[in-house]
């Protein structure tokens, strides 16, 4: 049985809407992948290369360079695409492969199907380079490639298997677009993470991105371990997602039916301790606080373990976008040591409209939702107004906390430390002593003392 991939019927509407205009389009495919079926979200063209292709951040350029074949397209642009993408798809949701509109036969012409198999190769490679942004589907290595011809509009699919080196096998894969608009299961969960972290600090300073990385090492081993209850309840692996909402529309009134399913992760308490525990002293520590508003949308037929992974995969990947960026905007990653209390604040989550379900995006502090316009946009190609922006899944960092610790820096700042105070108070009472066994001695002898003086003058 060969292999079917579903979309949306405006993703044909996508496709015939640059096929129609003739000109040369390379773009991702965005989706989701399970057990009982393959289900493409949307298409994302990639930008026009800009001059400076050489920069990640030059997505924003003004002066775009027109390309003409697909031999043009550089496979560093089209994978920063695919990393910049990533950050933005929910938990379950991949880039799939890339799609192409041009007047050439990719398939048929040796140079042009070369071509496409080095841009994705390159993609793949790129999106593995961080294991905890989960670029590529798990435990697989097929990318799609999706050809719409401008002149005859003919659309062929077919998948490759992409860093196997010569062996790479070619498969044909029946795409169907679906006249309805798909149907998703959306689950959300709110992860609380209220950890200390010890700091060693080095003569360089401390690097934040270093920091940020321990963290995330221990928050996907924490969060790997965690079991997942849907409505408070422990559901075996195996069951269907729609089996599961089906259940809770028997026992809720449609009234009280939520759109969405709650789901909480929960730690398994181990009552063992390690059998060496080691000591080591520690210049500072972090606390990092915080919660991930997590919201995934599924394919209703998937099972209860895809969605189980799915969280957990939507979870690592933004902490790890939002780590990211925040390293990305850093004027200066280290901290110098003199540096008693710093406060990080990572860009917050939100969530933008794709098709049925929403994909994300992240504000900076003092950022507006017309900021998440641009991204969509450019990496999407999607128009979305203000208004479509849901901003209230995480609130702005509560900083009521670092700013009663930084008051508490600033007065010790103005105060000596224990041992200068200490030798200041010693020097002060020895004076003290001093200047009040002075004023003894005069008062004791002050007759002798003025008898004395009078003589002296009066001689001279």
């Amino acid at each position: 049985m060969g292999r079917t991939v579903y979309s949306p019927e405006y993703c044909l509407q996508y496709l015939e809407q640059y096929a129609a205009k003739e000109i040369y389009v390379i773009g991702l495919i965005l989706g989701q992948v399970t057990e009982s079926r393959e289900n493409v979200i949307h298409l994302a063209r990639t930008p026009d290369e800009k001059n400076d292709a050489s920069s990640e951040a030059s997505y924003t350029s003004e002066k775009p360079e027109t390309l003409r074949t697909l031999l043009d397209i550089s496979e560093t642009w089209v994978a920063d695409h695919a990393k910049h993408v990533t950050r933005m798809l929910p938990g379950g949701v991949f880039v799939l492969g890339i799609f192409i509109t041009s007047d050439e036969d990719i398939f048929e012409d040796p140079n042009y199907f070369s071509k496409v198999k080095s841009v994705l190769n390159y993609t793949h490679k790129a999106l593995n380079s961080n294991q905890y942004m989960y670029g590529n589907i798990p435990n697989s290595n097929e990318k799609l490639i999706l050809h719409m011809s401008t002149s005859t509009k003919v659309l062929t699919c077919k998948s490759i298997e992409v860093d196997v080196g010569s062996k790479m096998s070619i498969k044909p894969v029946e795409w169907k677009f679906l006249p309805k608009p798909q149907q998703w299961q959306r689950l959300d969960c709110y992860y609380d993470f209220d950890e200390v972290y010890p700091v060693l600090v080095k003569n360089s300073g401390i690097s934040v991105k270093h920091q940020f990385q321990q963290i995330l090492e221990s928050a996907h081993k924490t969060i790997e371990l965690c079991v997942m209850f849907i409505d408070g309840e422990l559901k075996e692996a195996s069951e269907p997602l729609e089996q599961v909402f089906k259940k809770r529309k028997i026992i809720k009134r449609a009234t009280d039916n939520p759109k969405s399913i709650q789901v909480s992760l929960f730690v398994p308490y181990e009552n063992t301790f390690p059998e060496t525990v080691q000591y080591s002293e520690c210049d500072g520590h972090i606390h990092f606080s915080g919660v991930v508003a997590s919201s995934i949308f599924m394919y209703p037929k998937a099972t209860i373990k895809e969605a189980t992974e799915a969280v957990k995969q939507d979870i690592i990947r933004s902490l790890a976008s939002r780590f990211t960026m925040h390293c990305d905007a850093l004027i200066d990653d280290n901290l110098l040591p003199e540096e008693k209390i710093c406060f990080n604040e990572p860009p917050r989550r939100v969530l933008v409209p794709v098709g049925t379900s929403y994909f994300c995006d992240y504000l900076f502090p003092g950022e507006a939702p017309a900021e998440a316009l641009v991204s969509v946009k450019e990496l999407l190609d999607l128009q979305i107004t203000e208004a479509d922006v849901v901003c209230d899944i995480e609130t702005p960092a509560d900083t009521s906390e670092f700013d009663a610790l930084d008051r508490d820096a600033s007065s010790e700042e103005l105060l000596a430390t224990p041992q200068e105070a200490s030798q200041f108070m010693y020097i002060t009472g020895i004076c003290f002593a001093m200047f009040v066994l002075i004023v003894s001695i005069f008062i004791h002898y002050y007759d002798g003392i003025v008898t004395c003086l009078s003589n002296f003058f009066s001689k001279s």
